[in-house]
Formats: structure tokens, C-alpha cells, sequence
């Protein structure tokens, strides 16, 4: 089972960390805008549980996403799946009502323009997203997927990473939590 080890940073001075993250080598790629739809189980509350059901439209892509609460409280560590649909159409609304016609319940939105990139750091390629989300701002979330046996030495790597760009007070809160405060 992997999990996904994120750390993410509200971003102060975006011109200040792009010239960072360049004078280290990243390797970016299209801003895509994504849309992630939030739904809630007819059976128990994922606020309560800490779980995540997400349908995600990242430019082509369509994706159902589930993530498990979370294994630690310094970062946002969880188990993540995900199942990308091949025939979601432009607006993911099937997906949507597949999940309703189940019984889950719509929450909210997060909608965001997001680039990616990969950067290589102490021989691990490290995922970057910067995202500006809609009525929240500007973020930066670095990202590994790894076993479960490898969780802390990931932590150890992106707290490091963390470290040389400068991005203290990393945030454990989801963007969704985060709008609906």
C-alpha cells in the first residue's frame, strides 16, 4: 500500500521561490486548471473520519480520488487511490451523479489553475505543485508517493526540501476545509 507524503506552504513571494526552485532544476509543466468535486459518505462523515472523496478534472483528465485519514499530524500523510475515467465527458458530471445515484452527498468545490513539476532532490524526484487556489491564494505542495516502510525517511526528505527553499509553517488543513471555514 503506498501513501502520499505532502507538505504544503502558503506562498509569500512567488517570484522569490520560481527563481528557487529553478536554481535547483525543476522541471515544470502546463498549468492545468482543476476542478475537485468533494462528497461526503451516506454512511459516516469524512470530517469526522478524516477521508477524502474526490471527483477531479484536471484539463483532459478525469479522476475518482479517495484518500484515508491521515497517519501523522505534521503533514498531511494519508493512503491515496485513485481511478481515472476514461468517458467522463468535459464537465464530470457523470461522475457526479454516478456517486449521488450511490448516496453520497455533494459537498463543495475547490477550483484551482495548478502547475506541476518534478525536481530532483538527494537522488529522489519530488513532486511540486504550485496552485492558486479560488478564493484562497497561492501555494506550493511538495509530494512523494512511498511504501509504508519508507514514510518517515519521505517526511525527513521534504522537511529538508522545505528547509532550502525557505517555507516554514507548513499547513496540515485541505483547501476544502480551508474554504468552508
Amino acid at each position: 500500500m503506498n501513501y502520499e507524503v505532502e507538505q504544503k506552504f502558503a506562498v509569500r513571494d512567488q517570484a522569490e521561490l520560481l527563481q528557487k526552485l529553478d536554481s535547483i532544476q525543476i522541471e515544470w509543466g502546463e498549468t492545468h486548471r482543476q476542478e475537485d468535486a468533494y462528497f461526503n459518505h451516506p454512511l459516516r462523515d469524512f470530517a469526522e473520519t478524516d477521508e477524502a472523496l474526490r471527483v477531479r478534472l484536471d484539463g483532459p483528465e478525469s479522476l475518482f480520488t479517495y484518500k484515508g485519514p491521515r497517519v501523522d499530524s505534521a503533514t498531511k500523510t494519508r493512503q491515496e487511490m485513485e481511478l481515472q475515467v476514461v468517458n467522463a465527458g468535459t464537465d464530470g458530471e457523470a461522475m457526479k451523479q454516478f456517486l449521488t445515484a450511490l448516496g453520497f452527498t455533494y459537498v463543495h468545490s475547490v477550483i484551482k489553475q495548478r502547475r506541476k513539476g518534478k525536481l530532483c532532490f538527494q537522488n529522489r524526484i519530488i513532486e511540486v505543485a504550485l496552485d492558486d487556489v479560488q478564493g484562497l491564494g497561492c501555494y506550493v505542495e511538495l509530494e512523494l508517493v512511498v511504501p509504508e516502510q519508507e514514510l518517515e525517511e519521505a517526511t525527513t526528505l521534504l522537511n529538508r526540501l522545505a528547509d532550502s527553499l525557505g517555507l516554514t509553517e507548513g499547513i496540515t488543513t485541505g483547501y476544502l476545509d480551508m474554504l468552508l471555514r
